[in-house]
């Protein structure tokens, strides 16, 4: 179980990412935000960076436990569960701000472990989604789950270090939709197709 005091020093440090980007987080202002000194700050973080790495690691447990919860409810039939996980997960995404950004892990040294941990958690989960989805007979059978959840996991992970967006009219969950879109619409069966009327992917 976490440590009260270090779930809330790495609450508020993931408010000050969301909301600012990175550069605005110093052990000062985490400190102050979880009202906390700054002593208590470093007892349980190395530096400002580790508390970057472990605020970005939190919020994606969190987020992968929520998804997980509603894969394993079995007694939701398989296309209900998979639009409840995509609406969940772009929910997640657009509160996520900056934490996601480049602004939030592209300039700290530690983003090739934060990338790799967000795929390890990713690929599991996504590769039982997809097998369902084949067992369903929704993807045609020449697709493979595993290379498909590497397909979906580089679009995801792509999020974190995609340069230019955040100047632009739309979104980086704008971008994954049209990238599941694209990609979707090229795996599904007739079945599969019919199925995914009304998803949030094809919104």
């Amino acid at each position: 179980m976490l440590d009260p005091t270090k779930e809330r020093i790495l609450d508020a440090a993931a408010i000050i990412i969301r909301e600012q980007g990175s550069a605005a987080l110093t052990v000062e202002a985490a400190a102050d935000l979880a009202g906390v000194s700054r002593k208590t700050v470093y007892n349980h973080f190395e530096n400002k960076y580790a508390l970057i790495d472990d605020a970005a690691s939190a919020w994606t447990a969190r987020v992968m436990a929520v998804l997980a919860e509603i894969a394993a409810d079995e007694g939701l039939p398989f296309i209900t569960k998979l639009n409840k996980i995509v609406e969940r997960a772009y929910a997640e995404l657009k509160n996520s701000g900056r934490l996601l950004t480049g602004g939030a892990v592209s300039q700290h040294p530690r983003l090739a472990s934060f990338q790799n941990m967000l795929q390890e958690r990713l690929r599991g989960f996504i590769t039982d989604i997809l097998q369902n989805a084949i067992n369903e007979g929704y993807i045609k059978k020449e697709f493979s789950s595993k290379r498909l959840t590497y397909v979906i996991v580089n679009f995801v992970v792509g999020l974190t270090v995609l340069d230019g967006v955040d100047e632009e009219a739309f979104s980086r969950v704008d971008v994954l939709k049209d990238s599941l879109k694209a990609m979707v619409g090229g795996i599904l069966t007739d079945a599969g197709a019919e199925a995914m009327r009304g998803s949030p992917i094809f919104e």
